[in-house]
């Protein structure tokens, strides 16, 4: 006869271990071999289970771990603070970049392991649709002949935010990405207009035809802005259309609805943040210029793009065109405010070259 009955099984929430507290009964009343016929096992089944209630009582019944109690090719606690460390200087940066960047000994499935069981890692959201990828035809594109152009502000983001205030730093990023290269340009001022988005497209082309580019060749991509002419009700003589397309012979391209139109340089940004503004602590305005210099020549230079086969921007622009010279890469970030103060004690209405002092990117007291 079965010493459980049906009810008794069926209401349990964890059969496993009720199964063996009645074994464990059923040896204490009856005996180690009556337990042995009534539930069908061996003799020493009956006999570990009741060792286990002896000594731990209803605990020791529980499913206890298999994992090995030693694993000789564990991450050693070194290495394991290592990562740790590198991740809290930057938090911006993946496992593979971790790995990648430093150097780091453990394996990129080791190294995400670790910032998995501290806690350092963000839940990737679900795609439902995977996005028409644009890689094939980008990388058709000659380099440095096509653009993206957007405007980021600086005034919401929690780290910068107190440093922007106490030390007058800028609170917008006018961003110029290459499409083929990924190669950045940035400048930066105190106020969203289209004064200072022509400044900063007359820059870029200026530099593009120092270096012998053919800028009937290139486009240049926006959104709608107002600072971009994207609510302008006629063409004038003066606006950021008129800029590219009659001063330079370059073309205007603005994007209309297609959220995922302007996502390379919306890249960039989303890369630049963890990177470079939520880590980074400025002393004076000068120890700005010099961090936002060295952290764009890095992601030009040296930072490799897993979305361009690991390539940097100056391995591709080296690819696609071996006798450009890599310094085309080191125009630096420029203080806007500097440079339209200096365009506006000019006579005329032609902007001149910027001088190697606003490049530097010095700002007006």
């Amino acid at each position: 006869m079965c010493p459980i009955d049906y009810f008794t099984m069926i209401r349990s929430k964890n059969q496993t271990f009720d199964l063996r507290v009645h074994i464990v009964q059923y040896a204490l009343k009856e005996g180690i071999r009556a337990a042995q016929r009534a539930f069908q096992t061996s003799r020493n089944t009956v006999r570990k289970w009741l060792r286990r209630f002896e000594k731990d009582g209803l605990p020791g019944l529980k499913e206890q771990s298999r994992a090995p109690r030693f694993c000789p090719h564990r991450t050693p606690k070194a290495q394991e603070r290592l990562v740790l460390e590198q991740r809290a200087r930057t938090p911006g940066f993946s496992a593979r970049r971790l790995k990648r960047e430093f150097g780091l000994k453990p394996s990129i499935g080791a190294i995400a392991r670790i910032l998995r069981q501290h806690g350092l890692t963000r839940r990737k959201k679900r795609k439902y649709q995977t996005k028409r990828d644009l890689r094939a035809i980008k990388a058709q594109y000659a380099a440095l002949t096509h653009f993206q152009v957007d405007v980021k502000y600086l005034n919401d983001l929690p780290h910068y935010w107190p440093q922007m205030t106490r030390l007058g730093l800028p609170e917008y990023q006018y961003t110029t990405r290459c499409i083929k290269t990924g190669a950045t340009f940035l400048a930066y001022g105190s106020e969203i207009s289209l004064t200072y988005a022509q400044l900063t497209v007359r820059r870029l082309l200026e530099h593009l035809q120092t270096y012998g580019i053919d800028t009937r060749e290139v486009v240049i991509q926006t959104d709608s802005g107002s600072e971009f002419d994207g609510q302008a009700m006629k063409k004038t003589d003066t606006g950021f259309t008129h800029t590219i397309e009659q001063i330079f012979g370059a073309h205007h391209r603005r994007i209309c609805g297609n959220a995922n139109a302007n996502a390379d340089v919306e890249s960039f940004h989303a890369h630049e943040e963890p990177e470079f503004f939520n880590v980074e602590t400025f002393r004076d305005p000068k120890d700005f210029w010099s961090k936002i210099t060295t952290y764009q020549h890095y992601w030009n230079l040296a930072r490799s793009n897993s979305y361009k086969a690991d390539q940097t921007p100056l391995q591709i622009l080296q690819k696609d065109n071996p006798r450009m010279p890599p310094e085309i890469l080191l125009l630096a970030p420029i203080d806007l405010d500097t440079l339209a103060a200096s365009q506006a004690s000019q006579v005329g209405h032609d902007l001149p070259v910027a001088p190697v002092l606003l490049a530097a990117g010095g700002r007006r007291s």
